[in-house]
């Protein structure tokens, strides 16, 4: 197949592209301790429920703050086990649990103790 010529073909095929990311992964990365994961990650699977540090993450989670603003989010959030949440998540760091996160191809994650 060539490249796309008509706006319908380009949908199409950013479509294709974009879920075949998302099913097919460049790396899985197991997550465990109290690390700080560095991504980016555009998911995660609860192994286990998981205890996400929300001070010592970058998950970009909102949340309200009471009076009709939306915040970053501060308060600690678990991912039930099972579960797998998507977003853009530039760090993870863990209380508890286990999970796996999900990279695009060509990222490099490090791990550092948090």
């Amino acid at each position: 197949m060539g490249q796309p010529n008509t706006k319908e073909e380009v949908y199409l095929s950013n479509i294709a592209n974009n879920t075949r990311a998302a099913i097919s992964p460049g790396s899985v990365v197991y997550l465990s301790g109290t690390y700080e994961f560095t991504g980016p990650f555009f998911a995660i699977t609860a192994l286990t429920d998981t205890v996400i540090d929300a001070t010592e993450s970058t998950t970009g989670i909102k949340m309200s703050n009471g009076s009709g603003a939306m915040v970053t989010n501060t308060v600690d959030f678990t991912v039930e086990k099972g579960w797998t949440i998507f977003g853009q998540f530039s760090t993870i760091s863990l209380v508890s649990g286990t999970a796996l996160a999900y990279v695009e191809r060509g990222v490099t994650v490090t791990v550092a103790a948090s």
